[in-house]
């Protein structure tokens, strides 16, 4: 099963109208930079702009009237609204404090975005604190939820964005593919379920779409981790924001 993007407004923006404030569009943090190759999120007074959501991939870079550059490279973009455009920084895009412009009409506001190579961030479910994450049981198709708990000992896909390097090039706002092989973060990051260190099997980018962070762990053996337990993942010794699973009793 793909995970479906969903994508929800938790950040409250107060950009002037010659501003766009950028941040991970995973975690919300505005704490964090963002990195190439992941989902972000540009927040301002997109003025003239139309309603759009992309419905087919490889995602194009004018959607809604409006076009987003990073760096001057332009960026697909998956939804557009008045006040918030959700976008793919290119993979090119280099770290470093970088300039962003968004083009609705003759109309150009700008801002910068801070870029580093690893910038975790994980998908949520729900407005709890931490909030659920966008996870799948062992099975590859049913959420995690306390009525579809996993168990100590399985494997959960956690999914998120901001991965960093891979091991191959993927083509900005494409599917990646499986082949010639999964694209697989270069670096393998650290998961924490309810605060032991989980064994990772994979983590690359789902096949089946674009910036789509995906990381297999097992859920650690330890008796005490059960009910709603704590997730976090580090890579390069970037954190991403905290979520949670179920395990069952």
């Amino acid at each position: 099963m793909i995970f479906k993007l969903h994508f929800a407004v938790l950040l409250t923006c107060a950009a002037l109208s010659a501003q766009v404030v950028v941040v991970n569009n995973a975690s919300f943090r505005a704490d964090q930079p963002v990195a190439a190759g992941s989902w972000a999120a540009a927040f301002g007074a997109f003025t003239g702009a139309t309603t759009a959501t992309a419905t087919a991939f490889p995602l194009g870079t004018t959607l809604g009237g409006a076009r987003v550059s990073v760096a001057g490279i332009d960026a697909p973009l998956f939804d557009v609204r008045a006040t918030q455009i959700t976008f793919l920084i290119p993979g090119a895009v280099t770290p470093g404090v970088r300039p962003i412009q968004v083009t609705i009409g003759s109309t150009t506001i700008s801002g910068t975005v801070r870029v580093i190579s690893n910038a975790p961030g994980l998908f949520t479910k729900d407005a709890q604190l931490p909030p659920r994450g966008a996870v799948l049981n062992q099975d590859g198709a049913t959420e995690n939820s306390s009525n579809s708990p996993a168990r100590r000992g399985e494997v959960v896909s956690i999914f998120g964005t901001g991965q960093g390097p891979l091991s191959r090039a993927v083509v900005d706002g494409a599917v990646p593919g499986a082949t010639p092989s999964l694209a697989s973060t270069t670096s393998v990051p650290q998961v924490f379920i309810g605060g032991v260190e989980a064994r990772v099997l994979f983590s690359g980018l789902n096949p089946g779409a674009p910036g789509l962070w995906q990381v297999n762990a097992v859920v650690p053996e330890s008796s005490f981790i059960r009910g709603r337990v704590p997730v976090r993942v580090f890579m390069n010794g970037v954190d991403s924001n905290e979520v949670s699973i179920v395990v069952q009793q």
